[in-house]
């Protein structure tokens, strides 16, 4: 997520005459494309946040996780894309102060950061669920539930902003480009300091497989016993089975991250390229992951009928005409 443009440019800022403003074809399209994604993402999560204060129902551990990572990704979406990143693109210079700019991008990556955190507990709950579900009350409930989640959230903003203070304090910078339609931190050696993140991701998407690996497992071994199952413990693990199809593609998000971060941003130098793999890339984790939780959220169940009721009528229909119509001339 943070780019040396030094490696993916002939010249430096300062070498290039162009005006880079919504006159540019470029970050024309590109500021387009941050709004559309931007909206999408705004709508689909205010609806997770929306259904689990209005529905009863919908107020389990598992939802309290999603309806956080909604609100966060609602965070980004508004503060970092749709209010700085977009208008600095259609200007072409910057719209704040180096500092403030620094303080948004940086508390925006945090949170993020946090949101990955939560792949860990979210896999971690699925497979109590499935392996202890006489515990799941006690280790994973609301509670418990609500707890983690508040000590991982304000450690992050208590991190950030310690790092944030110390950071902008010599002189460095984390700021958005309009020549590369991406963002990055300063890159003087004074600036350099390591955080050890390829070593959180390297352990947390190790943590995430070996669960979801036993989780895979014993989903598979209760399809394979299926007829030994009574018919609510098959309910139960029906329903685990969504929702760990849920927790395995928002999973795979964070590895679509990594991917275009640390590899795919290096095969091209060309302007639009950075943008996608830095800017459309990251912002459509926060769209996706909004989207994957309306499509797995039982309340919202009707996308379903709306999209396949239709089609299952239109074809009921037609089998039952088919016959008054051969008749037709016989009964007009």
């Amino acid at each position: 997520m943070a780019f040396n443009f030094s490696e993916v440019s002939d010249g430096g800022v300062e070498d290039t005459p162009m005006v880079y403003n919504y006159k540019d074809p470029a970050s024309f399209f590109a500021s387009m494309l941050m709004i559309v994604n931007g909206i999408f993402g705004l709508v689909c999560n205010t609806f997770i946040v929306y259904i689990f204060i209005k529905e009863r129902k919908e107020r389990t551990a598992f939802n309290v996780i999603c309806m956080v990572r909604a609100i966060v990704n609602f965070y980004v979406l508004t503060t970092n894309h749709l209010a700085l990143f977009v208008p600095m693109t259609l200007l072409g210079k910057p719209i704040v102060s180096k500092a403030l700019e620094t303080w948004a991008i940086c508390m925006s990556n945090s949170l993020y950061m946090a949101n990955e955190y939560l792949t860990v507990v979210i896999a971690l709950n699925r497979f109590i669920s499935l392996f202890f579900p006489l515990y799941y009350a006690k280790l994973c409930g609301m509670k418990p539930t609500i707890g983690i989640l508040l000590v991982m959230y304000l450690y992050r903003i208590g991190a950030v902003t310690k790092e944030t203070i110390n950071y902008t304090a010599i002189n460095c910078y984390v700021r958005y480009y309009v020549e590369f339609l991406s963002w990055s931190p300063d890159f003087d050696p004074q600036c350099q300091s390591n955080s050890g993140i390829m070593t959180f991701m390297a352990v947390t998407f190790g943590i995430v497989s070996l669960l979801n690996a036993a989780t895979f497992l014993k989903i598979f071994k209760f399809y394979k016993n299926q007829k030994q199952e009574d018919r609510e413990s098959r309910k139960k693990i029906k329903k685990n089975v969504y929702l760990f199809i849920q927790t395995v593609m928002q999973d795979s998000l964070y590895l679509i991250d990594i991917s275009f971060t640390f590899y795919f941003f290096f095969f091209y130098e060309n302007r639009f390229w950075t943008f996608f793999c830095g800017t459309f890339v990251w912002q459509s984790l926060h769209s996706l992951d909004g989207f994957i939780m309306i499509m797995f959220n039982e309340r919202l169940s009707f996308l379903k009928k709306q999209l396949f009721q239709p089609l299952a009528s239109k074809v009921s229909f037609v089998r039952v005409s088919q016959a008054p119509s051969r008749t037709h001339s016989q009964t007009g």
